[in-house]
């Protein structure tokens, strides 16, 4: 049977304005944050501190707390393009599609929506601004990998804050024959193009923003950048809280009818791809941080401002099975996401003419991630390493366990499981389809006190700001 998906336009006739309307609106996706990697994160900030149970984030503290369905329309199990779609339109579609359809119709989203109310918009994550979740919010193309392509309608929109990691395929088309430059189309749209210092310098002359951090393709992971130089932490790397900050300062200029700002931690999704625990945690925790930041601004105009925050999907069937504070407390040393410390190996071996022996692998590990000195070692646990090293780096040759958004190591990859596994955590794939949490504070955040589905948020975000 077909099922029948209500526009958000469709919804709205039936609508009336609520009593308090929410002027200002911040909308918060944590990709791949499925209500264990929240539970992980809270056990493990009180495992640090010796004691069981939880020390709570910020956005778990709000009044109104539920659990959302995010099916797509071609799978139990979605992927962001769909999920996002869903989020941002309200209408299910299939998995890789943006802003469009099942029979390739175009939707209308939420962002758009609340432009045409008058409103000013931002949007920023911390993977690629044309990635799958914000391309959501920006684009209608029949395929997330349309990185050009939804760059490009992300012009046309003519929002006022884009921010995030990079530009993903700046001179390419999808089927990657050449393209006009893109940055010199956004510029000539009237955007300001920054780094996060330029934008503290300067931002008082910018009218649009589009902020980007340095040169690379991604924000460094949390867990990266503590150990990182101070001049690439300045060039390089943006925290959440840095661009929720930016994007509100943005938005508050001249500014009567109020805001819409949607904002991603994309980056939990990438650790929880790697079934990298110690970088998710940090993942989590900056996304936190960029909530706190709507919650001082929600302070100051407590009976306007509305904050919602969900997931698109969870990412890595994790499961949890600490038993004392010790358990989870050993992810404490690990110093870098395993993105990095494949990198590291890779380095070390190109540097040395000879293979690495076993005893140097056992040194980058116990340093890195504390086998063999923190994390205790019995045989099986040294004698599956060992055989990986006999099959990879033994041989001069890396190896690699590749998933959506890494190569990493073998052996890394197999030793972040070990602390993982010591740790009683584990995961059983890649995306899944456990429930993703919901969290709301103030003006109509009542509307979201039932278990939802991902295609109800924006329509009940919409209710609650009264856009037409």
């Amino acid at each position: 049977m077909k099922k029948i998906l209500l526009t958000l336009s469709v919804v709205l006739l039936g609508i009336a304005a609520s009593a308090q309307e929410a002027k200002y609106v911040f909308y918060f996706i944590g990709d791949g944050m499925g209500t264990n990697q929240i539970q992980l994160t809270e056990m493990y900030r009180a495992s640090i501190e010796g004691r069981l149970g939880i020390e709570p984030l910020a956005f778990t503290q709000f009044p109104v707390a539920t659990i959302s369905t995010h099916y797509s329309a071609s799978s139990n199990v979605t992927d962001s393009a769909a999920s996002g779609t869903a989020l941002a339109t309200g209408t299910k579609t299939r998995n890789g599609r943006l802003g469009i359809d099942p029979d390739g119709n175009k939707l209308t989203n939420i962002a758009e929506i609340a432009k045409a109310n008058g409103k000013k918009v931002g949007i920023l994550t911390t993977t690629g601004i044309n990635h799958a979740t914000p391309g959501a919010f920006e684009a209608h193309q029949p395929d997330r990998g349309w990185y050009y392509e939804i760059a490009q309608d992300m012009i046309a929109n003519g929002f006022d804050f884009y921010g995030g990691a990079a530009i993903y395929y700046e001179q390419f088309y999808h089927d990657k024959t050449p393209a006009a430059p893109i940055r010199p189309q956004f510029e000539a749209a009237g955007y300001t193009i920054c780094n996060p210092r330029e934008f503290a310098a300067g931002h008082k002359d910018m009218k649009k923003v589009l902020m980007l951090p340095g040169e690379g393709q991604s924000i460094t992971y949390s867990i990266d950048c503590v150990n990182d130089t101070p001049e690439n932490q300045a060039n390089n790397h943006v925290t959440f809280a840095q661009l929720v900050d930016a994007a509100i300062t943005t938005l508050m200029k001249d500014n009567k009818k109020g805001f819409f700002i949607m904002a991603e931690g994309s980056e939990i999704d990438h650790a929880c791809h790697s079934h990298d625990a110690a970088t998710c945690i940090q993942e989590v925790i900056d996304f936190d941080e960029g909530i706190r930041v709507a919650l001082e601004f929600y302070k100051k105009y407590p009976k306007q401002t509305l904050i919602v925050v969900t997931a698109d999907h969870e990412t890595g069937g994790l499961g949890l099975a600490p038993k004392k504070p010790e358990d989870l407390a050993l992810l404490k040393v690990q110093k870098h996401s395993m993105n990095v410390l494949s990198s590291m190996l890779k380095a070390k071996m190109q540097e040395k003419e000879d293979v690495l022996s076993w005893e140097e692998i056992k040194e980058f590990l116990g340093e890195n991630l504390g086998l063999w000195r923190e994390v205790s070692m019995n045989w099986e646990d040294e004698k599956a390493l060992r055989d990986i090293y006999e099959t990879t780096v033994a041989k001069k040759k890396a190896g690699s366990v590749k998933d959506l958004y890494a190569d990493n190591a073998k052996i890394v990859s197999a030793a972040v499981g070990v602390l993982n596994r010591k740790a009683r955590v584990s995961w059983v794939s890649s995306h899944s389809a456990a429930y993703t949490p919901v969290f709301a504070i103030g003006a109509g955040s009542s509307l979201f006190t039932h278990k939802t589905d991902n295609a109800e948020i924006p329509v009940l975000i919409m209710k609650a700001a009264a856009y037409k």
